[in-house]
């Protein structure tokens, strides 16, 4: 399936170190899917300079799919542009894909509900060789929690 106008909506490495994160893992709530991001994050408590581990959380709201495959690796998808135009380790929405109409076209076919407006994310971790493909309604970006 065709991929093409990317648009960076989070990239974090605005707030993740270097080598990126420690752990990646997912769980849902309801119609939600978040993303759990684990790193660590160097802090001075009590004087002393300690490392703490860090999570947060990218919630994807009212997700109708979600799909996760290794990376690098064989994907479903086929980027249709300019290479220079698509960031890895960024979350991106495509703002033309195929996966998006192709859900709209099944929707129409088997409801007369009007269907959500969706939009096609993916992001790539590259230090857990992981990358996501989610269609969802709408994507946020937790603050920093401590590791529970």
């Amino acid at each position: 399936m065709k991929i093409a106008k990317p648009r960076l909506v989070i990239d974090p490495f605005e707030w993740l170190r270097g080598y990126g994160e420690s752990r990646v893992s997912f769980y849902s709530v309801g119609p939600d899917v978040i993303l759990d991001i684990q790193y660590e994050k160097e802090a001075v408590v009590d004087s002393e300079e300690v490392v703490l581990t860090i999570k947060r959380e990218i919630v994807f709201m009212s997700v109708r799919c979600f799909i996760r495959e290794p990376f690098p690796g064989g994907t479903m998808f086929e980027f249709d542009g300019d290479s220079c135009e698509f960031q890895l380790g960024k979350l991106t929405e495509f703002r033309n894909s195929e996966w998006v109409r192709e859900d709209l076209k099944a929707w129409r076919s088997a409801s007369s509900h009007e269907p959500l407006e969706l939009k096609h994310f993916s992001i790539q971790f590259l230090s857990e060789n992981l990358t996501f493909h989610v269609l969802a309604a709408d994507v946020f970006l937790s603050n920093e929690l401590s590791r529970s």
